[in-house]
């Protein structure tokens, strides 16, 4: 969603939407390392991405639109975070290896099966 939010704020003529029936989500981007040389500065940093004039920088600098901070959401850009249903996603389980493999195998045996992977390899 976050590609369709970007390109709404660039004036596209699109509406960004959610599945009603729910969809996922992924946490952000920062983090500190534990047993960081520079602690403080990277928990000033951490704060300070997360507010409001940070993250209006990164989308004036191309960055994505799509802000922690709801009141510098762009009215374009898409459904109120509160509005968009989520699905309630294991982590644990889809996170792990395992899991990751297993269904790569699945969806590689399926997509072989399918008419289009067939006609490709034609």
């Amino acid at each position: 969603m976050h590609d369709a939010v970007t390109m709404a704020v660039r004036s596209a003529p699109i509406k960004t939407v959610a599945p009603c029936e729910g969809t996922g989500t992924r946490s952000a981007r920062c983090s500190i390392i534990k047993g960081a040389r520079n602690l403080e500065s990277a928990k000033k940093f951490y704060d300070w991405a997360l507010t409001a004039s940070a993250q209006s920088a990164g989308r004036q600098g191309g960055g994505l639109p799509g802000a922690v901070q709801q009141e510098r959401r762009d009215a374009a850009a898409g459904p109120e975070a509160r509005e968009i249903k989520l699905i309630d996603y294991d982590f644990a389980k889809y996170g792990s290896s395992a899991e990751r493999k297993r269904l790569l195998e699945k969806w590689g045996r399926r997509s072989r099966r399918s008419p289009v992977a067939r006609t490709r390899r034609s």
